[in-house]
């Protein structure tokens, strides 16, 4: 076991958390090493800028080294198995409409199919420290009580984590725009702008701890050109340095429009008596 990865303070000044010795408990687990793999495949390298920002998050949150974690919008299930599997001591449960598609068991892993936005099924699950979300809320027409539901799940002292695609008020108002993502993406919305996300947080009953974009210009689109032009499987062997370039997406800062970045993201907490 690796002392705690995502120590901010471990980081050395000016180094992007989580820190250098999350590359190295990495490198030296065969597990961890093949999910990050066929995350560099996943979607041209955003699986692993979605992972390096979901670690980030963690390293944030209050409870930097959680023993819950519930990932609502699981998908393939692959960032909820690295999760698992860097924190054994954390029962991790991904949830999502389909079922997932990893190919190994872990003890401390499971997934449950169903919708959050059931009542029955909402009240069958558990709570936890840590709850995120990632690129789901643009998917849905009630966002506001998706939002809500998901801030139910997050345990007194706990933490949200939503990651969603960046959108400022013209592209919101622009008939054009909202079309392209409906057709290319089944949008509901082309994404949020900083205030939008931090009022959807408020109404849901959490407080805004951290706000800034995600999948900046020019390192994101530069990994995701290098994918394309040259393919995966001649990129894959260098997933590591990949990964380490990942890391220096993380910064401060919102967007005012797409050309700075593509997605934004936010933390907060739940306040709420024990």
């Amino acid at each position: 076991m690796v002392g705690n990865p995502f120590s901010r303070s471990s980081s050395k000044p000016g180094e992007p958390a989580p820190s250098r010795s999350l590359l190295q408990a990495v490198a030296a687990d065969p597990l961890l090493d093949a999910i990050g793999r066929q995350l560099l495949r996943l979607d041209s390298g955003l699986g692993l800028f979605r992972l390096v920002h979901l670690l980030d998050a963690i390293s944030r949150s209050p409870v930097p080294r959680p023993r819950s974690i519930i990932s609502v919008g699981s998908g393939e299930g692959l960032h909820e198995a690295f999760l698992a599997r860097l924190f054994p001591e954390a029962s991790v449960l991904g949830i999502d409409l389909r079922t997932h598609q990893v190919g190994f068991t872990l003890a401390n892993l499971s997934f449950r199919q169903g919708d959050l936005l059931d009542p029955v099924f909402a009240a069958s699950l558990p709570r936890a420290e840590f709850v995120c979300s990632i690129e789901c809320l643009e998917h849905i027409d009630d966002d506001q009580r998706m939002a809500e539901s998901m801030g139910s799940l997050v345990l007194p002292g706990g933490a949200l984590y939503i990651q969603v695609p960046f959108a400022s008020e013209a592209d919101l108002s622009d008939p054009a725009v909202v079309r392209e993502h409906l057709e290319a993406n089944e949008h509901v919305r082309p994404g949020y702008h900083g205030a939008g996300l931090a009022a959807l947080c408020r109404r849901a009953g959490v407080r805004v701890e951290h706000l800034a974009g995600a999948f900046w210009f020019p390192m994101q689109p530069m990994v995701w050109f290098t994918l394309e032009h040259f393919g995966t499987d001649l990129v894959l062997p260098y997933w590591l340095e990949f990964f380490e370039l990942a890391l220096r997406d993380v910064r401060d800062g919102v967007p005012e429009h797409r050309m700075h970045s593509t997605a934004i993201k936010v933390l907060a907490v739940n306040d709420g008596p024990a």
